[in-house]
């Protein structure tokens, strides 16, 4: 038969169960902070769907609103990825998306996308507000994956075109 283990004397047996105690409640203490500050947190980013208006829009008009923020969401994602530094991407997007979030809220409550008759609307937002997600997603990878490496490629561009043998360039 083996030896006990020296560190698990029985004697130290209830400053063990106390440092476990205190180990798990800090340890969920820390985790409830962390989960309400995160929810928190995406509640401030997310505006909340506004009730139906009073003047509800045509479908045609409410289609046009659809297609104008689309154009709007896709022309911020190409001017992110040409113009913003990569690395700061994600943050140049939360802002856009906050704002873009309450004008898509705002059409939404115009249109009256409960309605039977407009299924179809529906649909178009549903699939909107899910492009806007995806490209949220795409913003804050693109930022911290791949940002550093496209400004370290921006940056060797710049060096390499002040060398004189590169002669004029665009």
């Amino acid at each position: 038969m083996s030896d006990a283990d020296p560190r698990k004397d029985p004697r130290f047996r209830p400053f063990r169960a106390a440092a476990y105690g205190v180990h798990i409640a800090l340890s969920t203490v820390f985790c409830l902070w962390l989960t309400w500050n995160v929810g928190h947190s995406v509640a401030a980013m997310t505006p909340e769907r506004q009730p139906p208006a009073e003047q509800v829009l045509s479908f045609r008009e409410c289609l046009e609103g659809a297609q104008s923020l689309w154009m709007e969401l896709e022309t911020k994602r190409e001017t992110l990825v040409r113009t913003v530094p990569a690395s700061n991407a994600d943050q140049e997007w939360m802002s856009f998306r906050t704002q873009w979030l309450s004008r898509l809220r705002e059409r939404e409550s115009q249109c009256a996308l409960g309605s039977r008759e407009r299924a179809e609307l529906r649909a178009v937002f549903v699939r909107l507000d899910q492009v806007q997600d995806h490209y949220t997603i795409h913003a804050v990878q693109y930022a911290l994956e791949v940002g550093r490496a496209v400004d370290a490629l921006q940056d060797a561009f710049v060096t390499a075109r002040k060398n004189p043998a590169a002669g004029r360039l665009p």
